[in-house]
């Protein structure tokens, strides 16, 4: 069994030139040619085209091969995560980035913290990084949301999710508010926040039924929780 490193994921992000002003412009074209050419015409040239990726023997071979292209790359290139590949199918210049998988949010920390490969993905997806960190940022709210929310409020970012129909019901029935004024508040967040803050009135209203639930979250805002209980004294 020969033994290995980690091995490392790769995440294409690919940068061609096309009609949006937004897209990065760093397409590189290979020389083209009509003639027809092998699937595989470099690795065919080392004979290597015909290697079979279902043995492990060869497996292991071929990714030592493809580790130390890529560790020449970064030697010559001086970035220790970015990868330069020209795609075979679209005859293009892609750049891709290396992260690693952790065992534990600490050692992933550690080792970001010495190499922050993150910083690398959000370059490359645009040559703005506010561009790149917008996009990301985009995704993770859209497709992790409570995570992102979680991410956000422990870096000290007054993020706060969407009340929930039990928290709603609770400040609808603790405030003693009616209707009109819960849509005046709302209304009033809304504008403040720029986003939704609650469920709809409706779903609030069925829950108040519900007076055990509510109780309990009553109770609970009762206590304060995080950095603003000394500013709330």
């Amino acid at each position: 069994m020969i033994a290995t490193t980690p091995i490392q994921k790769i995440v294409p992000a690919v940068k061609t030139t096309t009609n949006d002003a937004s897209a990065t412009a760093h397409t590189t074209h290979a020389p083209s040619s009509n003639t027809t050419v092998p699937a595989f015409p470099v690795l065919q040239r080392f004979g290597l085209a015909d290697i079979d990726l279902s043995k492990e023997e060869d497996n292991n071979r071929f990714k030592r091969l493809l580790g130390e292209l890529i560790a020449k790359q970064q030697q010559h290139s001086g970035r220790r995560n970015a990868i330069e590949f020209i795609q075979p199918s679209q005859n293009v210049s892609t750049t891709a980035i290396a992260v690693r998988s952790h065992k534990s949010h600490k050692a992933f920390k550690t080792y970001h913290q010495m190499n922050p490969y993150l910083g690398d993905v959000v370059a490359t997806l645009d040559d703005d990084k506010k561009v790149g960190a917008q996009r990301l940022s985009d995704y993770l709210a859209k497709e992790h949301p409570n995570e992102f929310v979680e991410a956000a409020k422990s870096s000290g970012v007054a993020v706060c999710g969407v009340l929930d129909k039990t928290e709603g019901a609770a400040l609808f029935t603790d405030a003693g508010l009616k209707d009109e004024q819960w849509n005046t508040i709302m209304r009033h967040l809304r504008h403040k926040f720029d986003s939704k803050i609650a469920v709809s009135l409706k779903q609030v209203k069925s829950k108040c039924r519900d007076s055990e639930d509510i109780q309990e979250q009553i109770r609970k805002t009762k206590r304060p929780r995080g950095s603003y209980k000394k500013e709330e004294k």
